[in-house]
């Protein structure tokens, strides 16, 4: 029920997403960022929903030995993705050459330091890799808060609320400031430990991406009046 919800909210999102950039003339990052949004829901939708499958269904059967069984390498190397994704578009959006030339050196760090950790740390088919999370999430933290600090800075102060750029931010903000530490401590948990916390948690990531992928949305229709009011 949880993830058929989040698949829902994320299928919008991208489908809106798709609107907007046929009608409108949006930079490239726009762009990308709706092909982004439909390669998350892919993910979700296949990574998701295959150990269920596999182990409820006998179409599937044949695959309960293999590696398929657990999803957690897929969000392992989705996580470095994602991460590497949104640093990357809000770099775009940095006006100042230097913190951008900066800001493109802290990126090629992370995704260096992240892949070695996936590769050497021996748990990439078993359990989250908290440092890739934290570190990227720190990262993306900063970067955002770089991009308001612009904002406030500049004449966009004005018009913030008309930008796509803006609504991302709130939502992949909030998603990460809320879901990656109670994700990263809810690795020492599971429904035999606590099915208590695990309910939390399921209600917790729902509503976390709820409000992501509606600000995705909103986002994308208040931008889409705006290039038709002009």
């Amino acid at each position: 029920m949880f993830l058929i919800v989040i698949n829902f909210f994320e299928i919008v999102a991208a489908i809106v997403g798709t609107i907007y950039i046929t009608k409108c003339r949006e930079d490239n990052f726009s762009r990308y960022f709706v092909c982004f949004l439909w390669f998350s829901a892919f993910v979700d939708i296949v990574f998701g929903w295959l150990p269920t499958l596999i182990y409820y269904t006998e179409q599937f059967s044949f695959l309960k030995e293999t590696i398929f069984s657990n999803n957690q390498w897929a969000y392992n190397a989705f996580d470095l993705i994602n991460f590497s994704f949104y640093l990357l578009f809000f770099i775009n959006f940095i006006d100042s050459y230097k913190i951008k030339k900066i800001g493109v050196y802290i990126l090629i760090g992370y995704v260096i330091t992240s892949l070695l950790n996936l590769v050497l740390s021996g748990n990439f088919f078993e359990t989250p890799m908290i440092y890739n999370l934290i570190l990227g999430t720190l990262l993306l933290i900063l970067f955002i808060i770089y991009y308001y600090y612009q904002i406030l800075q500049s004449e966009q102060i004005l018009d913030f609320y008309k930008t796509i750029t803006f609504y991302v931010s709130v939502g992949a903000l909030v998603f990460h400031i809320i879901v990656n530490p109670v994700f990263i401590y809810g690795e020492y948990y599971n429904n035999e430990k606590s099915p208590e916390f695990v309910q939390i948690y399921r209600i917790i990531l729902t509503t976390a991406n709820i409000f992501m992928y509606s600000c995705y949305t909103i986002g994308f229709i208040v931008c889409l009046r705006k290039n038709k009011s002009y």
